[in-house]
């Protein structure tokens, strides 16, 4: 074998393994076998629309479930409405809930913000996951509750 093929084969592994490597985070979800079809898009009892665009699932060494939301309020909102991520929890398989904190979501972070009819806000909600627990299904509770099966 030439050096200049064996140079070849170790750059094409090396990228294999480069790959390998950003696989989890690009595609987490998939990584881990969820079955969440993004974007995945709810309607509120009060007719907002939340579209789950991306998920980015815990890990060992980064123990923080990062969704990021699109919520844009209809025709028909309320006007006092407001975009709120204390409204969001994570439930986990075996038990257990977890509370939204922009402390640790990607940025930018869903903020509480006035949100008027017809407009749309985006951003990233972060939940710190305990070692050991997996992720189950985010869930929106207000005036009803809308859910995204993750795990």
């Amino acid at each position: 074998m030439s050096k200049l093929t064996r140079m070849g084969i170790v750059f094409l592994a090396g990228v294999a393994v480069v790959a390998l490597s950003l696989a989890p985070m690009t595609s987490a979800s998939v990584a881990r076998g969820v079955k969440l079809k993004l974007p995945a898009e709810r309607t509120s009892p009060t007719g907002n629309y939340f579209t789950l665009k991306a998920y980015v699932a815990p890990t060992l060494s980064k123990p923080v479930a990062n969704f990021q939301m699109k919520v844009c309020a209809s025709a028909h909102t309320p006007a006092d409405t407001a975009i709120e991520p204390s409204f969001f929890s994570l439930s986990l398989a075996h038990g257990g809930i977890v509370h939204e904190s922009t402390a640790v979501a990607k940025s930018p972070a869903i903020v509480p913000k006035p949100l008027p009819r017809l407009h749309c806000t985006e951003g990233w909600l972060g939940f710190s996951v305990p070692k050991g627990k997996t992720v189950s299904t985010l869930e929106y509770e207000y005036n009803g509750k809308i859910a995204w099966k993750v795990g």
